[in-house]
This record gives C-alpha cells, sequence and structure tokens, in this order.
C-alpha cells in the first residue's frame, strides 16, 4: 500500500511539473541529483547551443526555471534571435513578446555572467537564494557579483556592498529573509 502511495504522489507531483510548471524544491543531495540532471539535460544540445543556453541559464520566459530542468532547453528564434525557454510550452510566449523577451534573455545572461564568478558552492547558494536579503526585489547577480556575508555561521548573499551595512545591523532579520527567499523557490 505505501508503494503504491509513493508512486501515486510522484505521478502527481511529475504532472504538476510538467503541466503547470511548477519548480521542484530540493534538498543539498537533491540539488546535486539536480545539477546531474540539468547536466543531462544540456548534454542533449549541440556543443553551440549547449554554450548558449548556460551563457542563458534560465528560461526566457519562467525567469526562475533553470534550462535543463524539464529536459532538453527548446531553442526559440525571437526576432532573428535565438533563445532557450525550458519547455515547448513557453515558446509561444517567447515569440509573442519578442521585446520582452530579449530583455530578459539579456538580464539573464548579465546575471548568469555575475554569478559565475562566484566558486561553486557560492554560486548554488546564491542561485537557491535568488534575491538580495536585504533589499528582496533585486535578483542576485543583476549589480554585478553578489556580495557574500557570513552571519551566525550562515552563508547570505546581497545585491552590492550597499547592502552589507543594513545586513549586519538587522542580522535576525537578513537570516529570516534569506531563509523565505530560499523557501519561496
Amino acid at each position: 500500500m505505501k508503494r503504491s502511495l509513493d508512486v501515486l504522489f510522484a505521478s502527481l507531483l511529475f504532472a504538476a511539473v510538467t503541466v503547470f510548471g511548477l519548480p521542484l524544491r530540493a534538498s543539498a543531495d537533491e540539488g546535486k541529483n539536480a545539477e546531474s540532471e540539468i547536466s543531462e539535460a544540456l548534454a542533449e544540445l549541440s556543443k553551440a547551443d549547449r554554450a548558449a543556453a548556460e551563457a542563458q541559464r534560465y528560461c526566457a520566459v519562467r525567469t526562475g526555471h533553470r534550462l535543463g530542468s524539464m529536459g532538453a532547453p527548446v531553442k526559440v528564434n525571437v526576432a532573428g534571435q535565438e533563445v532557450f525557454v525550458c519547455c515547448r510550452g513557453c515558446s509561444k510566449k517567447a515569440t509573442a513578446n519578442a521585446t520582452a523577451t530579449l530583455d530578459s534573455v539579456k538580464k539573464l545572461k548579465k546575471i548568469a555572467a555575475s554569478l559565475a564568478k562566484l566558486p561553486a558552492e557560492d554560486r548554488q547558494l546564491a542561485e537557491a537564494q535568488r534575491f538580495c536579503a536585504v533589499a528582496g526585489k533585486n535578483r542576485l547577480g543583476s549589480m554585478g557579483t553578489p556580495v557574500k556575508l557570513v552571519i551566525n555561521g550562515q552563508p547570505v548573499f546581497l545585491c552590492c556592498g550597499a547592502c552589507t551595512d543594513k545586513a549586519n545591523a538587522h542580522p535576525r532579520e537578513t537570516l529570516a529573509k534569506a531563509a523565505e527567499l530560499k523557501k519561496a523557490k
């Protein structure tokens, strides 16, 4: 009976992710598995396409979805430029509003380049947090390489050095906001 419920739950979760594009939350071990699955999905692309998808890193439409998290990314021609989306469902949206899509890709490439300057472990932590723990609407990497603080033994990422004083002045609030951001993923 338990096995049947496990299979049912897994099927429902798969359906929710596939049909509605819901992101999966992952533990540290699952995060490593997710990275492996993303690498495998990206490996299905040609060498040139893989490099372009890695430079973009996230879906042009659903900017919270990592390319490769839903299988091989889909290449779409938007106003003469090739961009990547996480799934076929995003293809029409990408072409329907070409200007917004191309602006999104430009920002995503800037963020990916900034995050790439972090050590691999810090990059994974920053991607899990996604937004600044002080200026919550600022995407990490959008203002250059994120700033890492360690507060009470916990790493917290900020969008820029200007947020450091406020984070240090309000450590509890900063830690709470970072935890909330990680859960919201």
